[in-house]
């Protein structure tokens, strides 16, 4: 009898002397070793604490100012005349539109005249194998007031600004996105037209 509680005693202090080497100053549970971290990848792309704040931030690009040459009528409406202008652009396919929107302004100076009708507004400018496809909305109609002589000088001041750049060759006028025969009945614009030197005297 008193071997076996001696036995039991031997056992139980060997376990007790056992559990306290494998966790010293432990708490139960506690192996005695560093946890080890795990990092969990945000497949969301939200925002993680120590994340910078763009990863790949996209490249904006500064608007650019170029200068064109952009053609208006003479106060005497006899020829266009070519004048300087700086116009801002955000990338290069805008500088068609960005012509043809200054060509719209009225002009600065005193000696020039102003072509469109009022209120015209371009809707685009598109380049494709060297034509221009000019659109406009269909105010450049309702509102143009001008003869034979006014519809020539609006026609020839678009083609021969738009032809200033290199890879246009000849413009097309669309009205609403729609291929047109005429403005005022009196140029033909059923085919694109190539730049008019004659109005260049």
């Amino acid at each position: 009898m008193i071997r076996k509680i001696l036995s039991a005693l031997i056992i139980s202090t060997t376990l007790l002397m056992f559990g306290c080497d494998n966790n010293p100053g432990g708490q139960p549970g506690d192996t005695g070793k560093p946890e080890k971290k795990v990092e969990i990848e945000n497949k969301t792309g939200e925002k993680t604490p120590g994340e910078p704040e763009n990863k790949n931030p996209e490249k904006v690009k500064a608007a650019q100012i170029m200068e064109v040459k952009i053609y208006y009528p003479d106060e005497s409406g006899n020829k266009l005349v070519a004048v300087e202008r700086k116009i801002e652009i955000g990338n290069v396919k805008e500088k068609y539109s960005a012509a043809v929107n200054e060509l719209i302004k009225q002009p600065q100076e005193k000696y020039l005249s102003g072509i469109f009708p009022k209120n015209a507004k371009l809707i685009d400018v598109k380049v494709e194998n060297g034509t221009a496809y000019v659109n406009f909305d269909k105010s450049v109609i309702t509102n143009f007031v001008g003869g034979s002589t006014g519809e020539e000088f609006l026609v020839g001041s678009v083609v021969d600004t738009l032809t200033e750049f290199p890879e246009i060759k000849q413009v097309k006028f669309l009205i609403d996105g729609k291929e047109i025969e005429t403005l005022a009945g009196h140029v033909d614009l059923s085919v694109p037209i190539k730049r008019i030197e004659n109005l260049l005297k």
